[in-house]
């Protein structure tokens, strides 16, 4: 068979270049592929539609077809969802590269353009950031309630190489889950025991082309120096499948470890709709360290809205405090932990929370930790932040009733506020509205903690 492979040429466009490809017999079959999804029957049963991230290149293409295919054949839709970065020049010929492409085998697309500025170091990080970011929010907004990416056997084995180099824990050496939430949308993965190699001769025997990115070669990035590791390590006998079988068992150590930390979750951890929790520190530091260790994981991803757990060497440093018989508390993962009466208090870092100005009917999930709706009409520019330091004080000069509320003094600063140029307009949580403003049209639906099951809506 002949295959056009799509390489990015210096003038941005897209060129081709053929080469020959014969038919592989071992292409992931259909039922191959029925088997890989039944683990994820629950979460994909949610209703008749589910979306797969699809870049162009040829591990997603895969997974894409392969899942348009067993759709057909269980009445269920499956939408495509491409994310234009904007980092190369070719990047929209390529999303829409991947829309003809969509198009010809009738499977629903969508292109998520990745506005606004752009980092100019940790460049990686922030798109893969974003690219969640961006694929969850149209999930949530569009009813789908699950996605699925093509991670595969050798991803999967570059990121344990690269987390056993900065000498992580059991969480990150157990690697990528097959099945997460984020931003109440499940993250699903069933490629993470299939090789690259079986992903493209399934596209050569469905005669689909693919995009090769060329930023995966880049010597500049460390994963690219990693899956050259791995390539070293095949020839010495230490392949990607036996690694893959390593992993397998610290992901079963932490699935273990992961039972004992919801226990302490259920009985120990209290939750509070205005974003921030309480934990016994006396039960927490009788636990084991590693055990701690998971909580402070689990505890920095539900208050911090962080997809990555902190860096193991800071988790050490934190159970090492969190043990002194004169803690004061610390900060990890984007959260503050502070101690009051044998209760660890645990809530937001100021440092780092974003701001975002509102437009009309503006739907969206703040700093994966709010679901928040708007709606109305306003003259001027308003945006949502923080409530701060100087909104707080701002506030109780209106209603001095406030000082006398429970919520601990670091939680307020971190509450949702509306604002405009003359101030504060609102803040739902506490209940305050800025008399006589020009955004008297401007009404808060809701304002909702993602990490808490039950709330009522706090219409405004």
């Amino acid at each position: 068979m002949l295959r056009q492979t799509l390489k990015s040429s210096s003038s941005g466009k897209l060129d081709a270049r053929v080469v020959n490809n014969s038919r592989s017999s071992d292409a992931i079959s259909s039922r191959e592929f029925a088997g890989l999804l039944a683990p994820f029957a629950s979460s994909i049963s949610k209703n008749n539609q589910f979306a797969i991230a699809v870049s162009g290149g040829a591990d997603s293409m895969a997974l894409c077809l392969l899942a348009g295919r067993w759709a057909q054949t269980q009445g269920r839709q499956v939408i495509a969802l491409t994310v234009d970065h904007g980092l190369r020049a070719e990047a929209a010929a390529e999303a829409q590269t991947v829309a003809n492409w969509m198009a010809a085998r009738g499977i629903r697309h969508h292109v998520l353009p990745w506005r606004g500025d752009k980092p100019s170091s940790g460049i990686q990080a922030a798109a893969r950031e974003a690219r969640y970011a961006l694929m969850a929010e149209w999930c949530r907004k569009n009813s789908v309630a699950a996605l699925m990416t093509a991670h595969h056997l050798e991803d999967q084995v570059e990121t344990f190489l690269l987390r056993a180099e900065r000498g992580s824990g059991l969480d990150g050496l157990a690697c990528m889950a097959a099945e997460t939430k984020v931003s109440r949308i499940w993250l699903l993965r069933p490629l993470l025991s299939v090789s690259k190699i079986r992903l493209k001769e399934t596209l050569s025997a469905m005669d689909q082309d693919w995009i090769e990115d060329p930023s995966n070669q880049n010597p500049a990035y460390r994963r690219t120096k990693m899956r050259k590791l791995v390539t070293a390590l095949e020839h010495k006998g230490l392949d990607a499948v036996r690694l893959g079988s390593l992993i397998d068992h610290f992901a079963d150590l932490r699935n273990l470890a992961a039972e004992i930390v919801a226990v302490f979750m259920n009985e120990a951890v209290q939750i509070y709709p205005e974003g921030y929790g309480v934990a016994r520190g006396d039960v927490l530091g009788q636990l084991p360290e590693p055990i701690i260790e998971r909580i402070l994981v689990r505890l920095t991803k539900i208050f911090g809205g962080k997809t990555y757990p902190p860096r193991r060497d800071r988790l050490v440093r934190a159970v090492k405090q969190l043990k002194e018989n004169n803690f004061r508390g610390f900060t990890l993962g984007g959260c503050r932990f502070s101690e009051k009466s044998n209760e660890i208090m645990i809530c937001r870092e100021m440092r780092g929370i974003s701001s975002r100005q509102i437009t009309t009917r503006d739907d969206f999930i703040w700093d994966n930790l709010f679901d928040i709706e708007i709606r109305g009409a306003w003259g001027n520019k308003v945006y949502l932040a923080p409530l701060g330091k100087k909104g707080w004080a701002e506030i109780l000069q209106k209603r001095p009733e406030l000082r006398e509320i429970s919520l601990p003094y670091p939680v307020r600063l971190t509450l949702p506020a509306l604002f405009d140029q003359s101030g504060v307009i609102a803040v739902p949580h506490l209940n305050f509205r800025r008399e006589n403003s020009d955004a008297n049209g401007l009404r808060i639906v809701k304002v909702e903690f993602l990490n808490l099951p039950q709330i009522n809506n706090l219409s405004k």
